[in-house]
């Protein structure tokens, strides 16, 4: 049986950029913004060290970058979460839903990410038959009517009233399918789970 390499979307410097206050000059022994990225993928600085930015920012980068995870080969057996809503960080009623697919290697890599980087949210996983987000939009198994199913059994109409879910960014095309069917407002967020941390902050 061929196996595949997972693509787990590590973070670029590009990518970082985009969360970094571009009006003012680093320090940090950077010249300018786009060097102080390439030192933090390098783990040469941390985004804590540099006063320019957020203290919040700041600890949704390094909390993402930290995150080190090794996975050579794709699970055949596409194995799934058992339950239905995971809460990271103590979430309460204002904090990010985010809802993907129920693979375990999806929410194990996500799980990291969100404790941390110490980001309070609500995950909704959905059947996709145990695939990961990015192969279960591709084999059409993030459906609306899966959302659907996956919100109502999640239990999360108890722990908040807010009916605006996040999606990762290669659902993009899903999105009006999702909120005709689910009746919930759906925000598209990044393809990578490494930006998430930074992403909520920014929109929070």
């Amino acid at each position: 049986m061929t196996v595949e390499e997972i693509d787990l979307y590590w973070l670029k410097p590009q990518d970082i950029m985009n969360y970094l206050p571009t009006d003012k000059t680093p320090g940090c022994g950077a010249k300018d913004w786009e060097e102080f990225a390439q030192m933090l993928v390098d783990k040469k600085v941390k985004a804590a060290d540099c006063d320019k930015i957020d203290k919040a920012m700041a600890e949704a980068i390094d909390g993402a970058l930290s995150v080190d995870i090794r996975l050579p080969e794709s699970d055949p057996l596409q194995q799934k979460v058992p339950e239905p809503l995971f809460e990271y960080n103590s979430p309460d009623e204002s904090s990010p839903i985010i809802v993907t697919s129920n693979s375990v290697i999806t929410h194990q890599i996500l799980g990291l990410i969100l404790k941390a980087a110490k980001v309070r949210a609500f995950v909704i996983p959905v059947d996709a038959q145990g695939l990961t987000y990015d192969n279960a939009v591709v084999g059409n198994f993030f459906s609306g009517m899966q959302v659907m199913k996956a919100i109502t059994g999640s239990g999360i109409s108890t722990k908040t009233t807010s009916h605006k879910m996040i999606i990762g960014g290669l659902g993009k095309d899903m999105r009006s399918s999702i909120e005709r069917i689910t009746k919930w407002s759906v925000e598209v967020g990044p393809v990578s789970g490494f930006e998430l941390p930074m992403y909520l902050v920014a929109n929070r």
